[in-house]
């Protein structure tokens, strides 16, 4: 009887490592598909690691394979915060205002430090991209001098909710007021 239960206890060995092997290449095949899928969603655009970790964990993944992908693209420098922070301001620092560019590195999770860096590397007068919004509502300084004060208050509304300072948004319009 004795005989009999180790062969029993082999067996139950046998079949728990069988389970275990199916279990590593279950989760083996997982992370490998996350990976993938992390450089498919990188391969369209640019993204933060906390966008990309959002997009593996939405789409399923367990926490293991989303922090093995997410740790793979970052091995090869496929996402990079830092970089990520210093190229968005490069692209939108003569369209937007610092605020603006700031609260868009904010809502991306990009760490302060990594913000601030980027930030370093640009001119702080927010008049170019001031001159554009305000270009872009199509008001020119024709049309500023006729504005009545709800009217050009109105403007102003506007500009400064797209993150503006109020001294520069009075500046460039009185700037553009001059130049008539």
């Amino acid at each position: 009887s004795s005989a009999a239960s180790d062969v029993y206890k082999r067996q139950g060995y046998i079949m728990a490592m069988i389970e275990d092997n199916k279990d590593n290449r279950q989760k083996s095949d997982e992370i490998l598909k996350a990976k993938k899928r992390a450089m498919l969603i990188l391969q369209h655009n640019d993204r933060t690691e906390w966008e990309l970790t959002d997009k593996l964990n939405k789409a399923g993944f367990s926490e293991e394979a989303v922090e093995s992908a997410v740790e793979y693209v970052r091995s090869f420098h496929y996402i990079d915060d830092e970089r990520y922070a210093k190229r968005f301001v490069e692209i939108y620092h003569e369209s937007r205002s610092i605020k603006r560019m700031k609260q868009d590195l904010y809502k991306r999770h990009i760490a302060d430090e990594y913000i601030e860096l980027a930030l370093e590397n640009i001119d702080y007068d927010d008049s170019t991209a001031l001159r554009k919004q305000i270009e872009k509502l199509g008001i020119d300084a024709d049309m500023l001098a006729s504005l009545s004060y709800e009217e050009s208050q109105k403007i102003i509304a506007k500009l400064y909710r797209k993150g503006f300072s109020l001294g520069s948004i009075k500046d460039v319009l009185s700037e553009l007021k001059e130049e008539i």
